[in-house]
């Protein structure tokens, strides 16, 4: 069976039947199709939101990988920030202990 319809709500409301000896209840044929066109209305607009939800929630993600991409690639920099202030922070620690050593030694000459 194919994902095709066949039939518009307007189709099954234009739909003439013709009457033939002992046939049908034209009254209750045209009653039956109207709700059938009725169905097919709900199920147009059902479709149409699901559609639009699909495309919402599709957005979104796409929003959302392209964030998570941005916030990976500033957490590896701060991550590298942070490796490059550790090293140079032992290099800063020495310097103030120096400078620290040499201050002590002005002030105790004084």
């Amino acid at each position: 069976m194919a994902n095709i319809i066949k039939l518009t709500r307007t189709d099954i409301l234009q739909k003439d039947f013709e009457v033939e000896y002992k046939g049908y209840k034209v009254e209750e044929v045209d009653a039956f199709l109207d709700i059938i066109a009725e169905d097919y209305k709900l199920f147009a607009d059902r479709e149409q939101k699901q559609e639009k939800k699909i495309k919402d929630l599709t957005d979104k993600i796409a929003r959302l990988k392209s964030d998570l991409s941005s916030t990976m690639a500033h957490l590896k920099l701060n991550e590298q920030q942070k490796e490059e202030l550790a090293r140079q922070g032992l290099g800063s620690s020495a310097l103030i202990e120096r400078i620290s050593n040499l201050e002590k030694g002005k002030f105790n000459k004084e």
